[in-house]
């Protein structure tokens, strides 16, 4: 996270700031796209593997080896191409680290026991650049204690969960992959499964509003609200414990609450529409305090967002005990985004701009999303 939030865009600065928005546009498409394959290869080579290490633990491992390597390339990266190598290798480690840890839970844990889990687990994005924010925030601009120390945490944190997780090797032998079958890594017929094609067409949407506020805060930062580079590490940290406070004292509870209710779908619903209206003041901020306040209500979204919409992917899942494929594909619709925004964000920033970029467009295209995506959970039909 602190990857997305800050150093990519501090090193595309570095290596050509006339052209950094070009160049984070054109690695986040890029990885967003890798993040398409991978997603649901991972989470299908996890279901299959048979190792006397586990099922999860050998992914654990993978993630930390991609995380380490891609640290490296991005500090001495001397050009674009090798900077959209490190965010590959960064982005194998967040979805291989992602896929497994959600596979856990579905593992491990009973449905009606999933809430408050799930909302902790979903919690470790904005956590995750929350401390990796506080961390470099000494450090100003200085890009290698930037990127190496939150890079060491993550290491350290997935080598830690790899050492210490009951994880049971499977005894089912399985069959041969057909070519069928590979083919079914990527895909689950949205005829036969509605729900879980509603799930994931909500959380696209959902998360579209998300990273158009996310992959773009750091630009507008520089150029619409005039900070320095130097200025820029503090600055996304307060934005990132304004968001992951909010997040942190809503997603617990409104977890709790929706297992005793037992309903999901209007939590999510309202969910995205508030997430949607924090990205329609961030859209109209004239200045730092009116876009601290617009992520603070972003916070409240997610908060609530992350506590419930797990839990109820958790139950429309076409096989439940192979649930790491299905997770895997539904955290495509977490990923997409990155590079869906990606590639209409020139578009939308070229709206009406003379000399400059608007910002506006791309954050109300965003709230629309959103907004979408909580209407679409209401159609579900196999979950409350």
């Amino acid at each position: 996270m602190s990857a997305a939030l800050l150093t990519l865009t501090l090193k595309a600065t570095e290596l050509d700031s006339a052209a950094a928005t070009t160049i984070i546009s054109l690695s986040s498409g890029i990885a967003g796209a890798f993040t398409l394959i991978a997603l649901p290869t991972v989470g299908a080579l996890s279901d299959r593997t048979r190792s006397r290490l586990g099922r999860r633990r050998p992914y654990l491992l993978a993630a930390a080896a991609a995380f380490a390597l891609g640290g490296l390339l991005l500090i001495t990266a001397p050009a674009v191409p090798v900077l959209v190598l490190a965010h590959l290798l960064i982005t194998t480690g967040f979805v291989t680290a992602g896929v497994t840890t959600t596979a856990l839970v579905a593992d491990q844990l009973p449905p009606d026991e999933r809430g408050p889990v799930t909302a902790m687990l979903s919690m470790g994005t904005p956590l995750g650049a929350l401390v990796g924010m506080a961390v470099g925030t000494p450090f100003g601009d200085r890009l290698v204690p930037l990127v190496l120390i939150p890079t060491a945490i993550a290491v350290v944190a997935v080598l830690l969960l790899a050492a210490v997780i009951h994880d049971p090797r499977a005894d089912r032998e399985l069959a041969r992959l057909d070519w069928r079958e590979l083919l079914a890594v990527f895909w689950v017929n949205p005829l036969r499964f509605p729900d879980f094609a509603l799930v994931f067409a909500s959380r696209l949407l959902v998360f579209s509003g998300v990273a158009a506020l996310n992959g773009y805060q750091a630009i507008f930062l520089l150029r619409e609200l005039d900070l320095s580079p130097a200025q820029l590490g503090g600055t996304i940290l307060l934005t990132v414990v304004i968001n992951a406070g909010v997040t942190m004292l809503t997603a617990p509870a409104v977890g709790r609450l929706t297992d005793a209710l037992n309903v999901r779908k209007p939590f999510v619903l309202a969910a995205a529409m508030i997430l949607g209206a924090g990205l329609l003041i961030a859209s109209a901020a004239p200045g730092l305090g009116v876009y601290l306040f617009a992520c603070g209500v972003v916070g409240l979204g997610q908060g609530v967002y992350f506590a419930v919409e797990l839990v109820l992917a958790t139950r429309v899942l076409p096989d439940p005990d192979n649930p790491a494929k299905d997770l895997g594909l539904l955290k495509i619709a977490d990923n997409l985004p990155v590079a869906l925004v990606a590639a209409v964000a020139p578009v939308l920033l070229a709206i009406g701009a003379s000399g400059g970029e608007n910002f506006a467009a791309l954050f109300i295209a965003g709230a629309i999303a959103a907004f979408a995506g909580g209407s679409l959970i209401l159609f579900i039909r196999g979950a409350r």
